[in-house]
């Protein structure tokens, strides 16, 4: 009963906190700077909560779901809470794609990369016309927190098939939300696929363990059972037993949809498959060799037939840099350690935090290979999404999204350093041990999630801005942003020709801002331009431009011939810039 209520003041006063948030504060450093001390008592007593439950003498699951409940809604639901919009211009992003297909019924896959793979918004259309609910910014809003709670079952299924015991699959999951900072959980096609991904995983390793073959049939399949053994004696013994015939027929149709439902709603995902399934079905944990040669199958014809146009026109960008592996791990980190000193610090704690959970997760295999305890299954699928970083950068992503497909498996490693094997709680001084490694966990992840918040988030005013854009500008005009940091797309997808004069990146000892681009892009037709606020603050933070360079680009190019203000709030200012073509 203590622990409940301590779970309950921990959620009133995380949520009070939250709500409390002067987002004026929110700087360099992101929501850390702007939350007050109380939000961070409420995550210490939230870990409290749940380092005792976990060693009360009696396993209570009930209790132990609460606690990390409590979690996921005060680590992870501060954007919504805090802002009450949408995060990420991607997110505007698919919410436009999803409106264009819904709209349309058609698929256009010479538009852009998301025709390709148009599974989850197309899903997105279908929730919208079964629901009635037009507008779907509300589930773009509360999608972060949404994305997490979906996650929780499939999360504990697969850490139960990872660990030795009850305790250690609800610490292992913890783990991962303490950890898990990427912010790859808004309404994304990645986030439903890494959904899939995990229930994919747990459903497989509940159902399908054991050898494909008899370990004793040839030389081959002897020497893995051998060593896999060796390595680990418990993976013979783990998995549930087999399913009867027409169950097992069942769950190879429902993995088969998965696997399709993957494929069809992201690029990198179903590849991230691969490795992980080839790598069980090679060690004793999967009994279905076909389950691999599918995903294969699938994914790399969907990329060469389904998505044709987009990969005849991006051979270069898809296997340009094969193989160099320094170029996809040191070059891509060197390239995000930049900008303002604030954001080098977030980029520095990002590094930090990983390096501390990979150290964590290489112990505790460690701990447990002296224990003889289940171990090898967890660490083959953290290594194994890391066999993809030689194919090619993904957009400078590559290292996050391995990040987060490993996660789930290195996490439950890492409380093999301080939970034993036997049943029971971990005992105080454990117990106090693994609070401290949660505090400084979750310190972290409020700098390396939200470290980023001054440019990630957007207000009403600038809404108001692009929806006023929308009214004015005819179909088929030239929209063009100043920075790629506008919360815009999300209606209107194909309606307009964007476009960005700079990206929303570092670039060192960068010069000021002309108006030529601009106007070299109205020359013909004329063009709207668009300045918002979060558009300044990505160039500060990311130093993109020189300090204060975007207000000046303001008042000169504003007062330029041809160029006339059409509106101006508090979220940013719009331009008309006339074109020779025909005056518009």
């Amino acid at each position: 009963m203590a622990l409940a209520a301590l779970a309950a003041t921990a959620l009133a006063l995380g949520i009070w906190s939250l709500l409390s948030v002067d987002t004026a504060r929110i700087g360099g450093t992101g929501l850390v700077e702007a939350v007050p001390p109380a939000f961070f008592v409420a995550i210490f007593l939230s870990l409290t909560g749940f380092v005792a439950t976990l060693n009360l003498r009696r396993h209570t699951p009930v209790l132990l779901a609460t606690q990390v409940l409590v979690l996921v809604v005060i680590l992870h639901a501060a954007d919504p809470i805090v802002h009450g919009l949408p995060r990420l211009t991607a997110s505007y992003r698919h919410l436009g794609v999803a409106d264009y297909i819904a709209s349309s019924g058609q698929l256009d896959t010479s538009l852009d990369a998301y025709f390709n793979w148009p599974g989850f918004f197309s899903f997105l259309g279908l929730l919208s016309g079964a629901t009635g609910v037009g507008d779907l910014m509300g589930i773009a809003t509360w999608a972060p927190l949404g994305m997490n709670l979906l996650l929780l079952a499939p999360l504990l299924a697969l850490a139960r098939r990872l660990t030795s015991h009850p305790r250690q699959a609800w610490a292992g999951v913890w783990l991962f939300y303490l950890a898990s900072w990427v912010g790859q959980d808004y309404l994304a096609p990645q986030a439903y696929a890494f959904l899939l991904l995990v229930t994919l995983v747990a459903c497989l390793l509940s159902a399908f363990s054991g050898w494909a073959w008899p370990t004793g049939s040839n030389r081959f399949t002897r020497f893995l059972a051998h060593h896999v053994t060796k390595l680990d004696p418990t993976v013979p013994h783990q998995g549930m037993s087999s399913p009867p015939p027409v169950d097992t027929a069942i769950l190879l149709v429902i993995s088969a949809g998965l696997l399709v439902a993957m494929t069809a709603s992201h690029q990198l995902t179903p590849f991230a498959a691969i490795p992980i399934l080839t790598v069980f079905l090679l060690s004793g944990r999967l009994r279905m060799p076909s389950l691999p040669i599918l995903a294969v199958v699938l994914s790399s014809g969907w990329l060469v037939f389904v998505a044709s146009d987009f990969f005849d026109g991006h051979l270069t960008q898809l296997f340009g840099s094969f193989g160099d592996v320094e170029g996809h791990t040191l070059g891509v980190v060197t390239q995000r350690v930049g900008g303002s000193d604030a954001h080098v610090l977030v980029v520095y704690t990002r590094l930090a935090e990983v390096a501390m959970v990979w150290l964590l997760a290489a112990l505790g295999a460690f701990m447990a290979h002296r224990r003889r305890t289940a171990w090898l299954t967890a660490a083959l699928g953290a290594l194994a999404p890391l066999t993809l970083i030689p194919g090619q950068p993904y957009g400078g992503e590559l290292l996050l999204r391995l990040y987060l497909f490993s996660l789930p498996f290195a996490a439950c490693l890492a409380v093999l350093t301080l939970l034993p094997d036997r049943p029971g709680g971990p005992g105080w001084r454990r117990a106090f041990a693994l609070l401290v490694m949660g505090s400084v966990l979750a310190s972290a992840t409020v700098v390396s999630r939200y470290g980023n918040d001054s440019m990630e988030k957007f207000t009403p005013d600038e809404i108001s801005l692009v929806n006023q854009l929308y009214a004015t500008a005819p179909d088929g005009s030239v929209l063009i942003e100043v920075v790629h940091d506008t919360p815009w797309k999300f209606q209107k997808y194909a309606d307009y020709d964007y476009r960005a004069l700079l990206l929303a990146e570092p670039r060192p000892g960068a010069g000021p801002l002309s108006c030529d681009p601009a106007d070299r892009i109205a020359q013909q037709s004329g063009a709207y331009l668009i300045v918002t606020t979060s558009q300044k603050r990505a160039a500060d933070l990311l130093e993109t431009t020189p300090p204060g360079d975007i207000d000046r680009f303001i008042a000169t190019c504003g007062s330029s011939p041809g160029w006339s203000k059409l509106f101006e709030n508090a979220g940013g200012v719009v331009f008309h810039i006339q074109g020779a073509g025909n005056g518009n």
